[in-house]
């Protein structure tokens, strides 16, 4: 089936003044050759058209009707969107037109047929030239309702989402080919990777995976927009930064100490990312009750934050453990430093694998950072080198289930069986 050489309308049903037919597969030069004009081919076929893409005119000659007028794009293998030849023929829109012209395709070879819904990105995956994430991407896309649904979608075919976790695979696969090395000259009593190294290595893995999958799971539960947060000592000029971030006094500001205690939030255009900003209450010691739910309240969240801005009046004043999404800023500084905050968070998201993630890959996301997670839970409790190496590759494997680089094939037909025919 693989093999085949699919066909199928790339525009959009009804009369039109362009229709598209679309064509891949390895012989779908040969295929198209039956019902045009041979003489623009010959170029093509002597290897005279070069570029990633060769787009000439011909004509449609089909026995039931005049010739009509067409224009060929064609992509050479390894070079198309499904990484097979393909072929894009644009002619009139006219249904009963490219009905005809399907037909006389259809009638070429047996193994020319009909793509079923998905085919080509299926095809774009299996080559290599899309991996999972992306190829839910193009769904994404497709189905987009809104402007952020489009900016949702094209983050993540840009491969954002892919490219932080696959390096925490590799990062795992490299540290699970050594055990495996130490484990093949247990006997010569050669260590290729210590314990201490190991564990330090599944600690650190764990730890990037929990943090994912918390963001994640928190996203989905609210999809709309990744969170901000202001933490840092009381009376450390938190509100006075909310306040000038969102251009306007949304937060109470005093020289007192302990001015907020319950959490402010507000809608903010964070360079043109939607995001929510959130004023938390001062980290410091409880002295009663509201206190320390406020505390409690400042700390669910952040853990629940994409990024946090941790505000310090001198620097060092921090009593926030430096993570991945910290960010120190001083807040006695000039109005000035405000743009290089701005600007460093704005890179910050757009890196962060969580902004952009769609519904259906945050959900496949969350159920295989789990599973990976459980892994390396267990891996960390085992002191048996072979065990450990069987908890590290199922973790691999769980992580390889998001881009694809593992896969099933209920997987793969949940996924492309949404797409529609043509694309």
């Amino acid at each position: 089936m693989i093999h085949d050489t699919i066909i199928a309308r790339a525009s959009a049903p009804g009369s039109a003044i362009r229709g598209i037919v679309r064509i891949s597969g390895h012989h779908a030069v040969a295929v198209v050759k039956t019902i045009v004009d041979q003489c623009p081919l010959a170029h093509w076929e002597r290897g005279e058209v070069k570029g990633q893409c060769a787009c000439m005119h011909t004509q449609i000659l089909l026995p039931s009707f005049p010739p009509f007028p067409a224009t060929l794009l064609l992509w050479q293998e390894g070079r198309s969107y499904t990484g097979d030849e393909t072929v894009e023929i644009h002619t009139i829109g006219s249904p009963v037109l490219l009905d005809a012209m399907m037909a006389a395709l259809f009638s070429v070879s047996d193994s020319v047929r009909l793509a079923k819904p998905g085919e080509f990105t299926l095809r774009a995956f299996l080559s290599g030239r899309l991996d999972l994430a992306q190829a839910e991407a193009v769904l994404g896309i497709i189905d987009a309702a809104s402007d952020a649904d489009l900016k949702r979608a094209l983050h993540q075919l840009a491969g954002n989402v892919s490219a932080p976790l696959s390096a925490v695979r590799a990062f795992l696969f490299e540290r699970l080919a050594q055990l495996e090395a130490s484990l093949d000259f247990a006997e010569e009593e050669i260590a290729i990777i210590s314990e201490q190294e190991l564990q330090r290595t599944l600690t650190e893995a764990w730890e990037q995976i929990e943090q994912l999958r918390q963001r994640i799971t928190h996203r989905s539960i609210d999809e709309s927009k990744p969170k901000i947060v202001l933490a840092g000592l009381p009376n450390a000029g938190k509100s006075t930064l909310f306040n000038k971030l969102l251009q306007r006094e949304a937060a109470l500001v005093s020289p007192l100490a302990g001015t907020t205690r319950d959490y402010l939030e507000a809608e903010i255009d964070w360079e043109g990312i939607p995001a929510r900003l959130i004023d938390t209450a001062g980290i410091g010691e409880t002295q009663n009750h509201l206190d320390a739910a406020a505390q409690t309240q400042t700390q669910e969240l952040l853990k629940q934050a994409d990024v946090i801005i941790y505000c310090e009046e001198e620097r060092g004043e921090g009593r926030l453990p430096t993570t991945g999404k910290t960010i120190f800023f001083q807040t006695k500084t000039t109005d000035e430093c405000l743009g290089s905050l701005i600007k460093e968070v704005g890179i910050f998201l757009r890196r962060s694998p969580v902004y952009g993630m769609l519904p259906n890959t945050a959900l496949r996301c969350r159920e295989a950072l789990i599973s990976a997670g459980e892994s390396l839970t267990r891996a960390r409790e085992l002191t048996d080198g072979s065990l450990i190496a069987f908890e590290l590759r199922n973790a691999v494997n769980q992580l390889g289930l998001i881009d694809g680089t593992v896969h099933t094939e209920d997987i793969l037909d949940n996924i492309f069986s949404r797409f529609c025919i043509g694309k």
